[in-house]
């Protein structure tokens, strides 16, 4: 394992981080989505009472420290970021990570230096992402391209005083003959050597993995750097893998939140669509969720903070590929009561929705649900039942809110489906909504059809009619089957 002669001993607090307070070195946060919450996020508090938005930020930041904190994250840098003026940033960023407790491994590409080694020395290149074959003249620029860049990388991890070390850590094999072409100077990773890795974070050393490597027999084999980086984070149980790219994923000009495996996979197949770069994301991306690491980012790393807002908001900026449920609706507690008051307020405020009070929700706490993002809160739906004697129960559907920086992404949809599914659980055979502003959402989405008073059970229509609002009356019947399993308690 070699290591910098001028790694630092210094300890985490010590190095040359950000002296401003924490929350000011997040402006996506402040312009972005935590920002977007802001409004809905202490609605009981009067202007002069609330929080700094700074402060807001910040706290919707450190949230996620104690998750990641002794936590694996493997970060796969394209080599095309490494010359942007704002690279410099990026490792700041990659050094916060750091001193947060975080054990981070850092893989880097250098597909773009090859690329101008190459044009310099007027070579052509065999390939030069790793993934196809390597003669030997694409291999001497390669490693040549490589140790530079890891060189500019050691210098600029040092200056950050951040303890580094370039690791010999993997060992691989030739790729051998792929379609009938002898792949020649390619490989690919056999084996990681995992306590290596682990003594460097003991050491508070960062590990920097160049994509080379050298097989049983001593022979250089050129290595695509997401390939590294998802095998690296498989040995790891890593919890998180990140690829920093040149470019961020999009469909239909739109970015794409998020994907399960399968998803990354089939989008990974359509290449004519698909930007070259970031295939093998897709397809490195899968396959590490597949085995053992729970979820994988790709960032576009030309925005600024990419990485930092990435992981430190629900929703993120990137694409998420994930293997567990990320999504989660589940009863909600006692201790959720501060929570959907503080998200249901601004719907009220805006005539959207019944005030309620905090007793008012914990009268009936059994009947409400709540949808989490990565374990906070984003969005709410009860599901009263009203009983008739000599007809089957009624059920409906009241408190339905998604917070603002989350619409859009389906939540709502999934809310309402959810509520249908426990209506059935309980023996409803029709299901009711009443809506001032977001019946037009029940009738062309959801399939719901506008009725008349009388159908409202006596309790209910009494209500109604005493509330004034004015509400249109949406019914759905249920007597058909779910399409979903049935709701989890």
């Amino acid at each position: 394992m070699g290591k910098s002669g001028a790694t630092s001993s210094l300890p985490n607090a010590q190095r040359k981080l950000p002296t401003e307070p924490f929350a000011l070195h997040f402006p996506l946060f402040a312009a972005g989505k935590i920002a977007e919450t802001e409004a809905v996020s202490s609605p009981t508090l009067s202007p002069s009472a609330r929080p700094s938005p700074r402060f807001e930020d910040l706290r919707g930041i450190l949230r996620y420290v104690p998750q990641f904190r002794q936590r694996v994250f493997v970060i796969a840098i394209d080599g095309a970021l490494i010359e942007r003026p704002g690279f410099s940033s990026l490792l700041q960023d990659v050094a916060v990570l750091q001193s947060l407790n975080i054990e981070v491994v850092l893989v880097f590409g250098a597909r773009s230096q090859i690329r101008q080694l190459a044009a310099q020395r007027k070579i052509s290149l065999s390939n030069d992402d790793g993934m196809g074959r390597t003669d030997a003249d694409s291999l001497d620029v390669a490693v040549d391209a490589i140790t530079r860049q890891s060189s500019a990388l050691m210098a600029a991890l040092t200056a950050l005083e951040v303890p580094v070390a370039v690791t010999n850590a993997l060992s691989v094999h030739p790729a051998g003959v792929i379609n009938g072409i002898d792949q020649e100077f390619t490989g690919r990773v056999e084996r990681v050597d995992v306590e290596s890795l682990r003594a460097c974070f003991k050491a508070d050393i960062l590990p920097l993995l160049p994509p080379l490597g050298y097989d049983g027999k001593g022979t250089t084999r050129r290595l695509n750097s997401d390939a590294v980086a998802a095998e690296v984070g498989i040995a790891l149980r890593a919890a998180k893998v990140i690829f920093v790219s040149e470019s961020g994923l999009h469909r239909n000009g739109q970015r794409i939140p998020q994907l399960t495996i399968q998803d990354a996979r089939e989008l990974a197949r359509e290449q004519a669509t698909t930007d070259v770069n970031l295939l093998s994301k897709l397809r490195y991306g899968a396959l590490a969720c597949s085995a053992t690491v729970p979820r994988v980012h790709i960032v576009d790393g030309t925005q600024e903070e990419a990485l930092l807002a990435e992981l430190f908001s629900n929703e993120g900026v990137g694409t998420m590929i994930h293997a567990d449920d990320y999504h989660q609706i589940r009863p909600a507690r006692e201790g959720d009561i501060p929570a959907l008051m503080a998200m249901l307020q601004q719907s009220i405020d805006d005539a959207a929705l019944v005030p309620r009070s905090a007793a008012d929700i914990r009268d009936n706490l059994p009947d409400f649900f709540v949808l989490q993002v990565d374990g906070n809160p984003i969005g709410s739906v009860a599901v009263h039942t009203h009983t008739v004697t000599g007809a089957p129960p009624t059920a409906e559907i009241a408190c339905l809110f998604v917070s603002r920086s989350h619409k859009n992404c389906g939540h709502g949809r999934r809310l309402v489906t959810f509520a249908e599914d426990t209506a059935r659980l309980r023996g409803c055979q029709q299901i009711i909504a009443l809506s001032t502003q977001a019946f037009r959402f029940f009738e062309e989405k959801l399939d719901y059809h506008t009725a008349a008073p009388e159908i409202l059970p006596p309790s209910r229509r009494e209500a109604y009619e005493h509330s004034a609002r004015n509400s249109k009356i949406l019914r759905k019947d249920l007597s058909a089957a779910s399409n979903l399993p049935p709701p989890s308690a």
